[in-house]
């Protein structure tokens, strides 16, 4: 089965548009159809169904779409491990970061590593800690760093850095004052101010529901004011006035050093959490993404 043909199949149905995979694959629409009517004569099937200007994979397209990725897996797996033959490291490495490490953890350190190892090209995908966890356990990433991690028995979560988690707010909000003079709030009157978020599925987010439930509280008693998928979105809400947020100290480091921010004392409430490397353990470990795993734990160390 010629590799021209599956790729030509594979990129047709990703994108479900023949034009489309020709233009990714910079090859003219006949020669893409050219392709896909190839492997349908030789596995005597259709692959597609073609319902007017749109298609669609059958069951058969299906399979094969399956078992053609993890052929070129394998091959990537060949090309990697024959590069280590020749000390070299290189390849293709599909990652993930959760919104906080994506930004101010992972660029440092793919910086660092493609400089030591520059044949690998990184692809870097940035969610919330769900979607990146669950894109690791769907095979679509080699591995992540998330601030959360997940009751999965063909996952591994392995602890990089600790994160500390403050609740903050603008010199702007009118907030009771703590004995050592900065804002400082008992557990009851957090009920009683606006809160900008984030999403449910993210690590500080989770971080703060566990903590809360340690007072016996209930985040759904906070009245939320805006909810954000994006940590710098939150952040520059708070820096508004429009709400207590709550945010990692690594990440909000210049607006608290600025006085953009100011920390609010909340008695009793205490947040901390880890950033961990999630990667699948029924997944073949390629040479690029073992080097990769060791430079992020040096990085890391150098950090704590």
């Amino acid at each position: 089965m010629d590799i021209r043909r599956l790729e030509a199949f594979s990129k047709v149905f990703e994108l479900g548009s023949f034009s489309k995979a020709g233009q990714e694959l910079l090859l003219s629409q006949p020669t893409i159809s050219a392709h896909v009517l190839s492997l349908e004569q030789e596995l005597g099937t259709q692959l597609f169904d073609r319902l007017g200007r749109s298609i669609l994979p059958t069951q058969a397209g299906s399979v094969l779409y399956r078992h053609a990725q993890q052929v070129f897996a394998s091959l990537e797996s060949a090309r990697a491990e024959i590069g280590l033959l020749q000390k070299q490291v290189a390849g293709e490495l599909s990652i993930g970061g959760s919104t906080i490490p994506a930004t101010y953890l992972l660029p440092k350190c793919i910086a660092g590593f493609m400089r030591r190892f520059p044949g690998v090209r990184v692809n870097l995908s940035v969610g919330d800690s769900q979607e990146i966890i669950a894109a690791v356990q769907a095979g679509k990433l080699a591995c992540g760093v998330v601030g959360a991690v997940a009751d999965e028995p063909d996952l591994a979560f392995i602890p990089l850095l600790e994160d500390d988690l403050v609740v903050a707010a603008s010199p702007k909000m009118d907030l009771p004052r703590a004995a050592s003079g900065g804002p400082g709030l008992s557990p009851p009157e957090l009920s009683q101010f606006p809160w900008v978020l984030r999403e449910q599925g993210s690590g500080t987010r989770k971080a703060f529901v566990a903590a809360l439930k340690a007072l016996d509280l209930d985040i759904r008693s906070l009245p939320v004011a805006i909810e954000a998928r994006s940590h710098e979105t939150v952040v520059q809400c708070a820096r508004m006035g429009l709400g207590l947020c709550v945010t990692s100290r690594l990440a909000a480091d210049p607006c608290l050093s600025q006085g953009e921010l100011l920390p609010v004392e909340v008695a009793g409430l205490h947040m901390q959490r880890a950033f961990s490397v999630v990667r699948h353990t029924k997944r073949h470990v390629f040479p690029v993404l073992r080097f990769f795993l060791e430079y992020l734990e040096e990085a890391s160390a150098g950090e704590r």
